[in-house]
């Protein structure tokens, strides 16, 4: 591991879209990796995580572990890493203010974020460093990850793949926002752009990774590898801190709360001309209307259904032509959330608002039909998850949006997450 002169900082990214720069009388290293893990509680797994990154091709010039206040065996099982491995401890504040610790101590230009509970692929430094070097001007780097878990005997089984996204460049806020498909476990982030948006919120105990990362996209498109960086593990192990805890079998109810919390202040601080990418123009009638249907699909499919219906209502006011094919896509897209049909909610309000959109203009009526054949396929799911009740439900609700009639019975409840 390389070791950094007299624990010196050196110069690190003049801008995201650059690697970093130090001067010829400068004699630090450069282009180096700080690895931040942190971690509470989870020595077993810790270790294996650490074994993963110190048997790495290309390996980080520095390792942090932040103790979070670990009562288990962390310490002790750390001292036998003494050597390459730098640690940190707090009180228990946290994941966000962990990592927020290990980024005011790190000297590494590039910043590889990594959990205590996942196992590195063991090209997974040396593929995402290449990534960047072949794409000078990308933010940061990222790519892909698998999933396992340990059964009741103690044998590692593959699970399908993590959940993911091709997409250009210019498009990866606005499929991120749709829903998260990278994690930092398979990022490599220049240390001056983390310090260019600030540090992880620390109000998050779930989703400050997601937060953080809709941020970074924002800074300046990244370069992708669709080689798999990490494996990711799945279990039932209690997440949070000591204060705000909760059971790992409630992690996906947990995570869209705190999505729904990043989401409302999202619709407030990212422009709208985002949604349609950085050479998006809400100045005239065309672009202002599918930003705003654009945003009103993020914030639908974060069960943010009153502000999605706003921005699919002023949408369908502002330009009455008929829509455009990336219109058309983009709303197809509305009811496709990876949380599946345990976490759409709607209710007979929403039902009530979708079916009031066919009455604003000729492109609401448009809107109305192409969401109507988009929740086809969560009939289905329902169907198949024996929710019969919400799958008739969805039925009446298609028929309705692409039949609309001026008054509409809407008593009922119709939510995925009731049995």
């Amino acid at each position: 591991m390389t070791a950094f002169k007299q624990n010196r900082c050196h110069d690190s990214l003049a801008g995201p879209a650059q690697m970093a720069q130090v001067s010829a009388n400068d004699d630090a290293p450069r282009n180096t990796v700080t690895v931040l893990i942190p971690t509470f509680n989870r020595a077993e797994w810790l270790e294996q995580s650490l074994r993963s990154i110190l048997s790495q091709t290309r390996r980080p010039d520095e390792i942090i572990v932040i103790n979070d206040g670990s009562t288990d065996g962390t310490l002790a099982m750390l001292k036998a890493y003494a050597e390459d491995v730098r640690v940190l401890s707090q009180a228990n504040s946290g994941k966000a203010a962990a990592l927020n610790k290990g980024l005011s101590k790190a000297r590494g230009d590039l910043i590889w974020v990594f959990d205590d509970d996942d196992i590195a692929a063991p090209d997974a430094l040396e593929t995402l460093v290449s990534a960047l070097a072949a794409s000078p001007n990308a933010a940061f780097a990222y790519g892909r990850h698998s999933r396992f878990e340990i059964d009741g005997n103690g044998r590692k089984r593959s699970l399908p793949g993590g959940y993911w996204r091709d997409c250009a460049p210019e498009s990866f806020l606005f499929e991120t926002m749709l829903d998260m498909f990278v994690h930092q476990q398979a990022m490599l982030v220049p240390r001056a752009l983390y310090e260019q948006v600030g540090g992880f919120d620390e109000r998050l105990i779930r989703s400050q990774d997601y937060e953080m990362l809709l941020r970074l996209a924002q800074a300046g498109n990244p370069v992708a590898t669709s080689k798999v960086i990490f494996q990711q593990r799945v279990h039932d192990a209690p997440r949070g801190t000591l204060r705000r805890q909760f059971r790992g079998a409630d992690r996906d109810r947990v995570w869209q709360a705190y999505d729904r919390v990043i989401f409302g202040q999202v619709r407030d601080t990212v422009d709208l001309a985002e949604f349609l990418g950085p050479e998006g123009e809400t100045r005239d009638p065309a672009g202002l209307r599918h930003a705003l249907i654009r945003r009103g699909i993020v914030m639908a499919r974060k069960n943010l259904w009153s502000l999605a219906m706003k921005d699919f209502t002023r949408a369908a006011e502002v330009a009455d032509s008929p829509l455009t094919r990336l219109e058309r896509e983009d709303l197809r897209k509305t009811f496709m959330s990876k949380y599946a049909s345990q976490s759409m909610k709607l209710g007979a309000d929403v039902r009530r608002m979708l079916c009031d959109l066919a009455h604003v203009s000729g492109a609401g009526r448009q809107m109305s039909a192409i969401l109507a054949r988009a929740l086809v396929w969560r009939v289905r799911q329902a169907l198949m998850q024996g929710h019969l009740k919400c799958g008739l439900q969805l039925v009446d609700l298609i028929l309705r949006l692409i039949y609309p009639v001026r008054r509409t019975d809407q008593t009922t409840q119709c939510s995925y997450s009731q049995g």
